[in-house]
Protein backbone atom coordinates (compact mmCIF):
# COMPACT_ATOMS: atom_id res chain seq x y z
CA UNK A 1 0.00 0.00 0.00
CA UNK A 2 1.52 3.53 -0.95
CA UNK A 3 1.11 6.42 1.24
CA UNK A 4 1.77 10.08 -0.05
CA UNK A 5 3.52 12.24 2.68
CA UNK A 6 1.68 15.33 1.34
CA UNK A 7 -1.63 14.15 1.54
CA UNK A 8 -0.72 12.41 4.99
CA UNK A 9 0.32 16.13 6.24
CA UNK A 10 -2.74 17.40 5.15
CA UNK A 11 -5.12 14.85 6.93
CA UNK A 12 -2.13 15.38 10.18
CA UNK A 13 -3.46 18.93 10.53
CA UNK A 14 -6.83 18.31 9.86
CA UNK A 15 -7.29 15.36 11.93
CA UNK A 16 -5.58 17.69 15.14
CA UNK A 17 -7.95 20.59 14.30
CA UNK A 18 -10.29 18.11 14.50
CA UNK A 19 -9.27 16.61 17.96
CA UNK A 20 -8.28 20.04 19.34
CA UNK A 21 -11.99 21.02 18.84
CA UNK A 22 -13.61 18.38 20.10
CA UNK A 23 -11.33 18.17 23.55
CA UNK A 24 -11.51 21.80 23.77
CA UNK A 25 -15.93 21.79 23.63
CA UNK A 26 -15.98 19.71 26.49
CA UNK A 27 -17.15 21.42 30.16
CA UNK A 28 -14.04 20.74 31.97
CA UNK A 29 -11.99 22.65 28.99
CA UNK A 30 -13.57 26.44 30.05
CA UNK A 31 -14.56 28.15 32.69
CA UNK A 32 -18.13 29.05 31.23
CA UNK A 33 -21.06 27.61 30.91
CA UNK A 34 -21.97 29.28 27.58
CA UNK A 35 -20.52 26.96 24.82
CA UNK A 36 -19.17 28.08 21.10
CA UNK A 37 -18.45 25.56 19.00
CA UNK A 38 -16.38 28.52 16.75
CA UNK A 39 -14.36 29.73 19.57
CA UNK A 40 -13.12 26.55 20.14
CA UNK A 41 -12.69 25.61 16.22
CA UNK A 42 -11.01 28.56 15.82
CA UNK A 43 -8.94 28.38 19.20
CA UNK A 44 -8.01 24.66 18.14
CA UNK A 45 -6.77 25.80 14.64
CA UNK A 46 -5.26 28.20 15.66
CA UNK A 47 -2.89 26.15 17.81
CA UNK A 48 -2.30 23.63 15.55
CA UNK A 49 -1.39 26.18 12.99
CA UNK A 50 0.63 27.65 15.11
CA UNK A 51 -0.73 31.08 14.43
CA UNK A 52 -1.41 32.53 18.06
CA UNK A 53 -4.55 34.41 16.89
CA UNK A 54 -7.65 33.93 18.85
CA UNK A 55 -11.00 35.73 19.97
CA UNK A 56 -11.02 35.22 23.11
CA UNK A 57 -8.51 35.66 26.59
CA UNK A 58 -7.08 31.84 26.62
CA UNK A 59 -5.71 32.88 30.29
CA UNK A 60 -9.67 33.30 31.68
CA UNK A 61 -11.78 31.35 28.59
CA UNK A 62 -10.04 28.35 29.12
CA UNK A 63 -9.91 25.88 32.25
CA UNK A 64 -6.30 24.57 32.96
CA UNK A 65 -7.26 21.40 31.09
CA UNK A 66 -7.87 23.77 28.34
CA UNK A 67 -4.93 25.28 28.51
CA UNK A 68 -3.42 22.41 28.56
CA UNK A 69 -5.21 20.85 25.61
CA UNK A 70 -4.14 24.24 23.77
CA UNK A 71 -0.17 23.82 24.72
CA UNK A 72 -0.22 19.77 22.92
CA UNK A 73 -2.11 21.15 19.70
CA UNK A 74 0.76 24.02 19.76
CA UNK A 75 3.58 21.52 20.07
CA UNK A 76 2.15 19.08 17.88
CA UNK A 77 1.33 21.33 14.95
CA UNK A 78 4.79 23.19 15.45
CA UNK A 79 6.77 19.88 14.91
CA UNK A 80 3.94 18.88 12.90
CA UNK A 81 6.25 17.97 9.39
CA UNK A 82 8.84 16.17 12.15
CA UNK A 83 6.62 14.31 13.86
CA UNK A 84 4.42 12.65 10.51
CA UNK A 85 7.52 12.39 8.64
CA UNK A 86 8.87 10.39 11.62
CA UNK A 87 5.50 8.19 11.86
CA UNK A 88 5.64 7.21 7.92
CA UNK A 89 8.82 6.48 8.33
CA UNK A 90 9.04 4.10 11.97
CA UNK A 91 5.71 3.19 11.91
CA UNK A 92 4.56 2.60 8.51
CA UNK A 93 7.79 0.85 7.65
CA UNK A 94 8.07 2.43 4.04
CA UNK A 95 7.16 5.22 1.71
CA UNK A 96 6.10 4.49 -1.97
CA UNK A 97 9.02 4.88 -4.35
CA UNK A 98 6.79 7.57 -6.38
CA UNK A 99 6.77 9.39 -3.01
CA UNK A 100 10.10 9.84 -1.64
CA UNK A 101 11.27 12.65 -4.58
CA UNK A 102 8.62 14.67 -3.11
CA UNK A 103 9.64 14.10 0.66
CA UNK A 104 12.82 15.13 -0.12
CA UNK A 105 11.73 18.23 -2.07
CA UNK A 106 9.78 18.69 0.99
CA UNK A 107 12.44 18.55 3.46
CA UNK A 108 15.70 19.72 1.21
CA UNK A 109 17.42 16.88 1.85
CA UNK A 110 19.48 14.83 -0.74
CA UNK A 111 19.30 11.05 0.68
CA UNK A 112 16.69 9.59 1.69
CA UNK A 113 18.26 7.15 3.96
CA UNK A 114 18.91 9.68 6.41
CA UNK A 115 15.95 11.42 7.12
CA UNK A 116 15.04 9.05 9.96
CA UNK A 117 18.50 9.96 11.93
CA UNK A 118 17.91 13.49 11.09
CA UNK A 119 14.37 13.85 12.26
CA UNK A 120 15.02 11.87 15.61
CA UNK A 121 18.19 14.21 16.33
CA UNK A 122 16.14 17.56 15.74
CA UNK A 123 12.86 16.36 17.68
CA UNK A 124 15.85 16.08 20.56
CA UNK A 125 17.07 19.13 20.11
CA UNK A 126 13.60 20.38 20.27
CA UNK A 127 12.78 18.83 23.52
CA UNK A 128 15.84 19.83 24.63
CA UNK A 129 15.67 23.79 23.86
CA UNK A 130 12.28 23.79 24.95
CA UNK A 131 13.04 22.14 28.35
CA UNK A 132 15.89 24.42 29.01
CA UNK A 133 13.99 27.84 27.92
CA UNK A 134 11.20 26.60 30.84
CA UNK A 135 13.55 26.04 33.40
CA UNK A 136 15.18 29.92 32.57
CA UNK A 137 11.66 31.64 31.95
CA UNK A 138 11.03 29.70 35.44
CA UNK A 139 13.11 31.52 37.05
CA UNK A 140 12.36 34.99 36.08
CA UNK A 141 8.40 34.58 36.15
CA UNK A 142 9.28 33.82 39.86
CA UNK A 143 10.38 37.07 39.98
CA UNK A 144 7.15 38.87 39.07
CA UNK A 145 4.83 35.63 40.60
CA UNK A 146 5.69 34.45 44.25
CA UNK A 147 4.09 30.58 43.22
CA UNK A 148 6.41 28.93 42.23
CA UNK A 149 4.09 26.59 40.43
CA UNK A 150 2.48 29.24 38.44
CA UNK A 151 5.99 30.45 37.51
CA UNK A 152 6.51 26.74 36.27
CA UNK A 153 3.41 26.27 34.60
CA UNK A 154 4.41 30.05 32.55
CA UNK A 155 7.49 28.94 32.12
CA UNK A 156 6.62 25.92 30.37
CA UNK A 157 3.83 27.54 28.68
CA UNK A 158 6.01 30.37 27.46
CA UNK A 159 8.81 28.30 26.10
CA UNK A 160 6.57 25.92 23.97
CA UNK A 161 4.45 28.68 22.73
CA UNK A 162 7.46 30.68 22.20
CA UNK A 163 9.86 28.08 20.04
CA UNK A 164 6.92 26.90 18.39
CA UNK A 165 6.32 30.51 17.33
CA UNK A 166 2.98 30.32 18.40
CA UNK A 167 2.13 33.74 20.44
CA UNK A 168 -0.24 32.28 22.82
CA UNK A 169 -0.86 34.67 25.60
CA UNK A 170 -2.57 34.63 29.09
CA UNK A 171 -2.40 38.32 28.78
CA UNK A 172 -4.75 40.84 27.17
CA UNK A 173 -1.35 42.72 26.39
CA UNK A 174 0.73 39.98 25.16
CA UNK A 175 3.95 40.25 26.80
CA UNK A 176 3.34 44.61 27.01
CA UNK A 177 3.61 43.82 31.13
CA UNK A 178 7.45 42.64 30.77
CA UNK A 179 8.46 45.14 28.39
CA UNK A 180 10.96 46.62 31.61
CA UNK A 181 12.30 42.91 31.72
CA UNK A 182 15.00 42.43 29.64
CA UNK A 183 15.91 39.29 30.47
CA UNK A 184 12.43 38.22 29.52
CA UNK A 185 12.71 39.51 26.39
CA UNK A 186 15.61 38.38 25.52
CA UNK A 187 14.95 34.82 26.62
CA UNK A 188 11.72 34.65 24.55
CA UNK A 189 13.41 36.16 21.54
CA UNK A 190 16.23 33.24 21.67
CA UNK A 191 13.63 30.66 21.40
CA UNK A 192 11.49 32.48 19.21
CA UNK A 193 14.89 32.91 16.54
CA UNK A 194 15.73 29.08 17.38
CA UNK A 195 12.22 27.76 16.18
CA UNK A 196 12.45 30.09 13.20
CA UNK A 197 15.73 29.00 12.14
CA UNK A 198 14.14 25.25 11.32
CA UNK A 199 15.47 21.56 11.99
CA UNK A 200 17.66 21.14 9.63
CA UNK A 201 19.56 24.78 10.27
CA UNK A 202 20.07 23.81 14.09
CA UNK A 203 21.23 19.93 13.19
CA UNK A 204 23.39 21.18 10.16
CA UNK A 205 24.97 23.72 12.68
CA UNK A 206 25.72 21.37 15.36
CA UNK A 207 27.11 18.58 12.79
CA UNK A 208 29.29 21.13 11.55
CA UNK A 209 30.28 22.18 14.99
CA UNK A 210 31.25 18.56 15.91
CA UNK A 211 32.39 17.16 12.99
CA UNK A 212 34.85 20.54 12.62
CA UNK A 213 33.61 20.66 9.22
CA UNK A 214 34.60 24.36 7.41
CA UNK A 215 32.01 25.12 6.21
CA UNK A 216 27.59 25.17 6.68
CA UNK A 217 25.33 24.15 4.23
CA UNK A 218 24.42 26.42 1.66
CA UNK A 219 20.67 26.27 3.07
CA UNK A 220 22.33 27.29 6.16
CA UNK A 221 23.76 30.31 4.95
CA UNK A 222 20.99 31.54 3.08
CA UNK A 223 18.73 30.84 6.20
CA UNK A 224 21.43 32.72 8.16
CA UNK A 225 22.13 35.53 5.96
CA UNK A 226 19.08 36.81 4.95
CA UNK A 227 17.09 36.07 8.25
CA UNK A 228 19.69 38.46 10.04
CA UNK A 229 19.34 40.98 7.28
CA UNK A 230 15.47 41.07 7.20
CA UNK A 231 16.13 41.08 11.58
CA UNK A 232 18.04 43.98 11.69
CA UNK A 233 15.94 46.03 9.27
CA UNK A 234 13.15 45.27 11.19
CA UNK A 235 15.04 46.60 14.47
CA UNK A 236 15.38 49.60 12.68
CA UNK A 237 12.25 49.78 11.56
CA UNK A 238 10.42 49.36 15.21
CA UNK A 239 13.53 51.61 17.01
CA UNK A 240 11.98 54.81 15.49
CA UNK A 241 8.33 54.17 14.21
CA UNK A 242 7.26 53.58 17.93
CA UNK A 243 5.95 57.11 20.25
CA UNK A 244 6.70 55.39 23.51
CA UNK A 245 8.18 58.32 25.71
CA UNK A 246 9.92 58.84 28.70
CA UNK A 247 12.05 55.57 28.85
CA UNK A 248 15.56 55.47 28.31
CA UNK A 249 17.78 53.89 25.37
CA UNK A 250 18.16 50.35 26.44
CA UNK A 251 14.61 50.17 27.21
CA UNK A 252 13.73 51.17 23.38
CA UNK A 253 16.19 49.23 22.14
CA UNK A 254 15.45 45.93 24.08
CA UNK A 255 11.46 46.05 22.76
CA UNK A 256 12.85 47.37 19.45
CA UNK A 257 14.40 43.88 19.34
CA UNK A 258 11.73 41.99 20.90
CA UNK A 259 9.55 43.65 18.35
CA UNK A 260 12.02 42.83 15.69
CA UNK A 261 12.04 39.14 16.70
CA UNK A 262 8.19 38.53 17.96
CA UNK A 263 6.01 40.69 15.88
CA UNK A 264 7.75 39.22 12.87
CA UNK A 265 6.50 35.02 12.62
CA UNK A 266 5.92 34.64 16.52
CA UNK A 267 3.03 37.42 17.00
CA UNK A 268 4.43 38.31 20.55
CA UNK A 269 4.79 41.94 21.22
CA UNK A 270 5.92 43.66 24.11
CA UNK A 271 4.50 47.29 22.81
CA UNK A 272 1.26 47.47 21.51
CA UNK A 273 0.94 48.18 17.99
CA UNK A 274 -1.17 50.81 18.46
CA UNK A 275 1.74 53.03 19.67
CA UNK A 276 3.63 52.86 15.85
CA UNK A 277 2.65 54.53 13.05
CA UNK A 278 1.26 53.79 9.75
CA UNK A 279 3.99 53.37 7.69
CA UNK A 280 5.56 50.46 10.25
CA UNK A 281 2.14 48.75 10.12
CA UNK A 282 2.12 48.98 6.60
CA UNK A 283 5.92 47.57 6.67
CA UNK A 284 5.12 44.52 9.33
CA UNK A 285 2.51 43.32 6.71
CA UNK A 286 5.74 42.77 4.38
CA UNK A 287 7.76 41.56 7.58
CA UNK A 288 5.26 39.01 8.45
CA UNK A 289 4.60 37.68 4.96
CA UNK A 290 8.39 37.03 5.16
CA UNK A 291 8.12 34.04 7.53
CA UNK A 292 11.05 32.18 8.70
CA UNK A 293 12.79 29.01 6.55
CA UNK A 294 11.51 25.98 5.70
CA UNK A 295 11.19 23.00 8.51
CA UNK A 296 10.52 25.47 10.72
CA UNK A 297 8.00 26.10 13.26
CA UNK A 298 6.88 29.25 11.85
CA UNK A 299 5.05 29.93 8.09
CA UNK A 300 5.31 33.04 5.61
CA UNK A 301 7.23 32.39 2.40
CA UNK A 302 9.82 31.34 4.02
CA UNK A 303 13.50 33.61 3.78
CA UNK A 304 14.74 30.76 1.11
CA UNK A 305 11.97 31.60 -1.46
CA UNK A 306 12.71 34.90 -1.19
CA UNK A 307 16.55 34.38 -1.65
CA UNK A 308 15.32 32.12 -4.65
CA UNK A 309 13.52 35.03 -6.13
CA UNK A 310 15.86 37.73 -5.57
CA UNK A 311 18.77 35.24 -7.34
CA UNK A 312 16.10 35.34 -10.16
CA UNK A 313 15.61 39.03 -10.73
CA UNK A 314 19.48 39.81 -10.03
CA UNK A 315 20.39 37.21 -12.96
CA UNK A 316 17.28 38.17 -15.23
CA UNK A 317 18.67 41.91 -15.20
CA UNK A 318 22.44 41.10 -15.81
CA UNK A 319 21.41 38.61 -18.54
CA UNK A 320 23.65 35.52 -16.50
CA UNK A 321 22.58 32.31 -17.97
CA UNK A 322 23.16 30.83 -14.29
CA UNK A 323 21.71 31.55 -11.07
CA UNK A 324 24.05 31.94 -8.41
CA UNK A 325 24.17 31.93 -4.44
CA UNK A 326 26.60 31.61 -2.34
CA UNK A 327 29.27 30.75 -5.21
CA UNK A 328 26.80 27.77 -6.08
CA UNK A 329 24.82 27.10 -8.98
CA UNK A 330 21.10 27.20 -8.06
CA UNK A 331 19.09 24.53 -10.38
CA UNK A 332 16.04 25.61 -12.52
CA UNK A 333 13.30 23.52 -10.69
CA UNK A 334 14.31 25.53 -7.43
CA UNK A 335 14.12 29.27 -9.69
CA UNK A 336 10.48 27.60 -10.74
CA UNK A 337 9.28 26.54 -7.23
CA UNK A 338 10.24 29.76 -5.49
CA UNK A 339 8.59 31.49 -8.08
CA UNK A 340 5.07 29.87 -7.83
CA UNK A 341 5.29 30.13 -3.48
CA UNK A 342 6.18 33.86 -4.50
CA UNK A 343 2.89 33.94 -6.77
CA UNK A 344 0.81 31.88 -5.30
CA UNK A 345 1.70 33.54 -1.75
CA UNK A 346 0.59 37.16 -2.60
CA UNK A 347 -2.51 35.78 -5.01
CA UNK A 348 -3.62 33.62 -1.71
CA UNK A 349 -3.40 36.97 0.12
CA UNK A 350 -5.43 39.30 -2.14
CA UNK A 351 -8.16 36.19 -2.92
CA UNK A 352 -8.52 36.11 1.33
CA UNK A 353 -8.42 39.70 1.21
CA UNK A 354 -10.95 40.83 -0.99
CA UNK A 355 -13.44 38.27 0.75
CA UNK A 356 -12.67 39.45 4.38
CA UNK A 357 -13.20 42.82 3.25
CA UNK A 358 -16.70 42.34 1.56
CA UNK A 359 -17.58 40.27 4.43
CA UNK A 360 -16.38 42.86 7.01
CA UNK A 361 -16.74 46.27 5.54
CA UNK A 362 -17.46 48.11 8.39
CA UNK A 363 -14.09 47.38 9.92
CA UNK A 364 -10.44 49.19 8.71
CA UNK A 365 -9.65 47.50 5.08
CA UNK A 366 -5.82 47.79 6.90
CA UNK A 367 -7.04 46.01 9.97
CA UNK A 368 -8.45 43.25 7.71
CA UNK A 369 -5.97 42.70 5.00
CA UNK A 370 -3.59 42.84 8.38
CA UNK A 371 -5.58 39.92 9.95
CA UNK A 372 -5.10 37.61 7.11
CA UNK A 373 -1.70 38.17 6.46
CA UNK A 374 -1.37 37.67 9.95
CA UNK A 375 -3.31 34.39 9.56
CA UNK A 376 -2.24 32.61 6.24
CA UNK A 377 1.70 33.36 6.91
CA UNK A 378 0.41 31.68 10.94
CA UNK A 379 2.07 35.03 12.84
CA UNK A 380 -1.02 35.79 15.02
CA UNK A 381 -0.76 39.68 15.46
CA UNK A 382 -3.55 41.60 15.28
CA UNK A 383 -4.58 45.31 14.87
CA UNK A 384 -7.73 44.42 17.71
CA UNK A 385 -10.50 43.07 15.25
CA UNK A 386 -9.80 39.22 15.72
CA UNK A 387 -12.41 39.25 18.64
CA UNK A 388 -14.72 41.53 16.29
CA UNK A 389 -14.99 39.51 13.15
CA UNK A 390 -18.30 37.98 11.96
CA UNK A 391 -18.71 33.83 12.13
CA UNK A 392 -18.01 34.04 8.07
CA UNK A 393 -15.04 35.99 9.30
CA UNK A 394 -14.18 33.59 11.48
CA UNK A 395 -14.61 30.90 9.36
CA UNK A 396 -12.68 32.72 6.78
CA UNK A 397 -9.42 33.28 8.56
CA UNK A 398 -9.51 29.72 9.89
CA UNK A 399 -9.77 28.38 6.44
CA UNK A 400 -6.69 30.89 5.84
CA UNK A 401 -4.54 29.71 8.92
CA UNK A 402 -4.55 25.91 7.45
CA UNK A 403 -3.74 26.84 4.28
CA UNK A 404 -0.84 28.37 5.67
CA UNK A 405 0.20 26.08 7.92
CA UNK A 406 -0.45 23.34 5.87
CA UNK A 407 2.25 24.73 3.22
CA UNK A 408 1.69 26.23 -0.51
CA UNK A 409 4.49 23.67 -2.16
CA UNK A 410 2.28 20.48 -0.11
CA UNK A 411 -1.33 22.31 -1.47
CA UNK A 412 -0.07 22.04 -4.75
CA UNK A 413 1.71 18.56 -5.04
CA UNK A 414 -1.85 17.38 -3.88
CA UNK A 415 -3.53 19.75 -6.25
CA UNK A 416 -1.28 18.93 -9.36
CA UNK A 417 -0.19 15.48 -8.43
CA UNK A 418 3.81 16.19 -10.02
CA UNK A 419 4.33 12.34 -9.68
CA UNK A 420 1.39 11.52 -12.14
CA UNK A 421 2.74 10.46 -15.69
CA UNK A 422 3.28 13.28 -18.14
CA UNK A 423 2.09 14.09 -21.74
CA UNK A 424 4.43 13.47 -24.33
CA UNK A 425 3.67 16.81 -25.88
CA UNK A 426 5.70 19.50 -26.98
CA UNK A 427 3.85 22.41 -28.58
CA UNK A 428 5.49 25.42 -30.85
CA UNK A 429 7.02 28.34 -29.40
CA UNK A 430 5.40 31.92 -29.51
CA UNK A 431 6.45 34.91 -29.11
CA UNK A 432 4.82 37.53 -26.40
CA UNK A 433 6.02 41.46 -25.84
CA UNK A 434 6.78 41.85 -21.98
CA UNK A 435 7.69 45.15 -20.00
Amino acid sequence: MNYSPAKTIILFFLGLAIVGTALLSLPVAHNFNAFSFITNLFTAVSAVCVTGLSVVNIGEYYSTFGQIIILLLVQLGGMGYMFVSTVIILLLGKVALKDRRIMQDMFNISSFSGLKNLLLKAIFFVLTIEFVGAVVLTFIFLGSFSSLSKSVYLGIFYSITAFCNAGFSFFYDSLAGFADNPFLLYVVSALVLLGRLGFFVIVDIYDTYKENRLHLSTHTKVVLSVSAGITFFAFILFLFSNTVKGHGVFYLINNAFFQAVGARTAGFYSIPLNLFNEFAKVMLLFLMSAGASPGSTAGGIKVTTLALVFVFVRSILKGDDDFVLFKRRITVDLIKKALVVFIVFFASIAFFSVILVLLESCLSPLAVVFEVVSAFATVGLSLGITSDLSVGGKVLIIIAMMAGRIGILTLLIVALNPSAKKKDIRYPEARILVG
